[in-house]
């Protein structure tokens, strides 16, 4: 959002975000202006290898805990973050937030407060409401810079997303729509299925999931149980090991069967082609269906859609 804002005021930005712009259909952009926006991930630290003059932190949850020791680690770390924007920078977050407390306390620079900007009624092509907190971001940015908020708005409009996030793969021949989306961490999948529930209040809403990493899916579990529970109809798959060496200990079935005691409509199935095979007899347009996880979980929705 920030990006589009940015190049639709023609300041020509440089870009690096981790997922493809729609209408660059790229992660990056060369611009020749004087800013360059950077999305950065706390992962072993990597973001402090960047100096920023405006650092925003849209929240701080409990994640990559295959390296961080616990949540206090995990804010130390947005802790020395934060403390790399200069005096005359500024560090945009949710100032209200009791998990940022000791990750802003005293800086150097102005902590300004993104639910300032926040509005419930703000027009964009883009649903649930952590869209809507990711616009506020995105005005609290262009006002410090001095863009035009109108202006902004006007662009946020417009904005339809990046590549899988809620992205719309198409249709299946029995009507029901098929979405992609990123989302590997329980806070994500409960706001992708807000947001899907926003969009489409009368359609079933089945998500397709591949959990991401033992590690992770181990030490969120029960979180992960509530989250993917929302749904209507729930098919979990193998964990995608990513990084990690296998864990007998966690499964995707583990998963499965633990949310099907909250939720009956839960299966587990390992196949692709068998999952795919199941959703075209077992979906109609009533349905609204989410491939959702950081793996390769996107394929069975292109399959679904005949994108592929």
């Amino acid at each position: 959002m920030i990006a589009k804002v940015f190049l639709d005021a023609g300041k020509d930005p440089t870009v690096v975000v981790g997922s493809k712009l729609l209408e660059q259909k790229s992660n990056f952009v060369a611009g020749k202006g004087e800013y360059f926006i950077v999305e950065a991930c706390e992962y072993k630290r990597s973001f402090l290898n960047i100096n920023p003059t405006i650092a925003v932190i849209t929240n701080i949850d409990n994640d990559h805990l295959d390296y961080y020791k616990d949540f206090k680690d995990i804010q130390s770390a947005f802790r020395e973050f934060s403390l790399k924007v200069p005096s005359s920078g500024a560090v945009i977050c949710d100032a209200k937030n009791e998990r940022l407390a000791p990750v802003i306390k005293d800086l150097k620079c102005r902590a300004i407060d993104y639910m300032d900007f926040y509005d419930k009624n703000i027009e964009l092509g883009v649903s649930g409401d952590h869209n809507r907190k990711n616009a506020a971001v995105a005005l609290a940015v262009a006002n410090v810079v001095g863009l035009d908020i109108e202006k902004a708005k006007i662009s946020l409009k417009d904005f339809r997303g990046t590549w899988r996030r809620f992205e719309y793969k198409g249709v299946m021949k029995n009507g029901a729509l098929v979405y992609d989306d990123y989302a590997h961490h329980p806070t994500e999948i409960k706001a992708t299925i807000s947001g899907a529930r926003e969009k489409f209040p009368d359609k079933k809403l089945t998500v397709i999931f591949q959990p991401h990493l033992y590690s992770r899916t181990k030490l969120l579990f029960d979180d992960f149980v509530s989250a993917l529970s929302m749904a209507d109809k729930i098919v979990v798959t193998d964990i995608y090991a990513a990084r990690e060496p296998n864990d007998k200990s966690i499964t995707g079935k583990i998963l499965a069967d633990a949310v099907k005691i909250i939720n009956k409509n839960t299966l587990y199935i390992s196949d692709f082609n068998e999952i795919a095979s199941y959703l075209n007899k077992n979906s109609d347009n009533n349905d609204v269906l989410i491939t959702m996880g950081a793996g390769d979980v996107y394929k069975i929705g292109e399959k679904l859609a005949g994108v592929i």
